[in-house]
């Protein structure tokens, strides 16, 4: 599993790579998120485009990282999902309060209005 962080004017985009189902790897992302907070970029990109499998305590996680951005003033999005795990957000309803777009520039479009 490898994540990669990239710093902009506004905000931060985390391109996710591999499998999260808990542990060590899925515990290092959302360190690496919520560092995101305590910086002047309060927006976070979650790029998926790499990502094969997540497992329930991701969504547990995406659904905690929302709401403290929201409380710091900030955005969570995320974007690149394959079909399958975007099936997965739209039957958790994730997909209803976390938005979701198709390609990165749709994402920091979003975080830029």
């Amino acid at each position: 599993m490898k994540s990669k962080l990239e710093e902009y004017d506004n905000y931060s985009i985390i391109r996710l790579d591999g499998q999260f189902v808990g542990g060590e790897e899925t515990d290092k992302l959302f360190e690496l998120a919520y560092s995101i907070i305590n910086t002047d970029h309060k927006n976070l990109i979650m790029d998926f485009s790499w990502v094969v499998y997540f497992s329930s305590i991701v969504i547990g996680k995406l659904i905690r990282a929302n709401r403290d951005f929201t409380e710091a003033d900030g955005k969570l999005v995320i974007c690149n999902v394959n079909k399958t795990i975007k099936d997965v957000f739209d039957i958790t309803k994730v997909s209803s309060f976390i938005p979701i777009y198709d390609n990165v520039e749709d994402a920091v479009s979003h975080i830029n209005n």
